[in-house]
Order: structure tokens, then sequence, then C-alpha cells
């Protein structure tokens, strides 16, 4: 009876090699166990993402919608203002900077201040239907005071924007003032803008177009038996 010569790597003691073929199987199921346990916890940590981010959508979705009827009440509110009254009532460039002018003279001298000079501004490109005007201007004024002056110019209607200020104290650096001395007053140089809306005009014939077909048939008749 011969002996098969078992492979160098195989121990030869029995005991051993049952040792290692217990080893062997129980690497398989490992293995088998990983390939399909793996791509579960993936998947399954994929749809968790998912869920949470979704979740998250329908939370703010939910709670924007809670604010949809609140938000409709001041929708509907801002409908029923009367808007023309945020804008500047001139119908021309001119009466929109006079009445800017007025309204910014005005409102600086009743808030303390007093104004030195007011210049047009830089001619501002037109918006759509709405007319744009700027003016310079350079008043004296207290600390204080122009605070007062700021925000009255900037909650006032029709709206007006501070696009640029400029502040130069009438002082020395070194002016350190005494208790209970009135403030020193500053110039200011402000750049104000406002905005009027477009009056629309009559439309005018279309380029090419006769003007006799313009015309209703009253006023030509009315022409034809003036002529006769």
């Amino acid at each position: 009876m011969t002996t098969a010569k078992l492979p160098a790597w195989l121990p030869a003691e029995p005991r051993k090699r049952r040792w290692l073929a217990l080893a062997l199987l129980l690497t398989f199921v490992t293995l088998a166990i990983a390939a399909v346990a793996v791509p579960s916890l993936l998947l399954h940590r994929h749809y968790d993402d998912n869920i949470a981010r979704l979740s998250r959508l329908v939370s703010s979705q939910t709670a924007f919608n809670a604010q949809r009827p609140r938000l409709m009440e001041k929708l509907a509110a801002l409908k029923l203002r009367d808007v023309k009254k945020m804008y500047l009532k001139g119908t021309s460039t001119a009466l929109a900077l006079a009445e800017l002018q007025e309204i910014v003279r005005t409102t600086i001298e009743a808030n303390g201040g007093r104004v030195i000079s007011a210049v047009q501004g830089n001619a501002a490109k037109e918006e759509g239907s709405f007319r744009p005007v700027t003016a310079n201007f350079t008043l004296s004024v207290n600390n204080a005071n122009l605070r007062r002056v700021l925000y009255a110019l900037e909650t006032k209607e029709p709206y007006l924007f501070l696009d640029t200020v400029g502040i130069q104290p009438n002082v020395a650096p070194t002016f350190r003032p005494v208790p209970g001395m009135v403030e020193p007053d500053m110039n200011i140089q402000l750049e104000i803008r406002g905005y009027g809306l477009k009056v629309v005009s009559e439309a005018a014939p279309a380029p090419g177009a006769n003007p006799e077909k313009a015309r209703s048939p009253e006023s030509v008749a009315k022409d034809k038996g003036g002529s006769t």
C-alpha cells in the first residue's frame, strides 16, 4: 500500500491538519459574510442619509407653509398701500429734483441743521418706469442733530437713499470739549437719491405708418368738409 505524499505546506500531524482545515473554513465563511454584509451596510447608510436629508427638507417646508397665511396677509396689506407716496411726485427730472431738494432742505432744518448749498448730482440712468434723481447737499450740523437728520431722511416718505456721507469737523484734532459746552457744528456732505415715476405718454405712430390711417374717420371727414 502506497502513501500519498502531502504538500510541503501541510503539517504532518493529522490533528494540525484538522485545525488548518477548520481555520480555512472559517476564513471562507467570513469572506462570504463580508461580501454580503458590507454592501448592505453601505446601502443602508446611503438610504439613512437620504432619509435624514428629506426629513430636514420636509421640516423646513412645513415651517414655511405654516408662515404662508401670515405672509399672504402682509402681501395683501402691501397691495392696499398707496405705493405712489413712496416716489417723488415730479413728472419731469427738473420737477422731481426741485421736490427732492425741498424735502431734504425742510427735513434738515426741522432737525437742527442748516443747509449751506444744494446742487444737482450726477445724472442717473433710468430704471424701467422709474426716474432716479440725485442731489448733493452741504450742511452744517452738530453730532447729536446729525443723527436726527439721518434718521429722518432714511424713514421719510417718499423714500430717500443716502448714497454718500462725508463729515468734515470744524475744530482742530486736539480739540477737547468742556463739560456743558455746546457741541460744535460740522460740515456734512450728503449725496441723496430719490425716485420718481415716469409718466406714460401717448404712443407715437410706428415708423413708416400712414398718418391718415391713424386718424379717426370723424377728423378726416371734418378736414375734407373744411377744404371744400
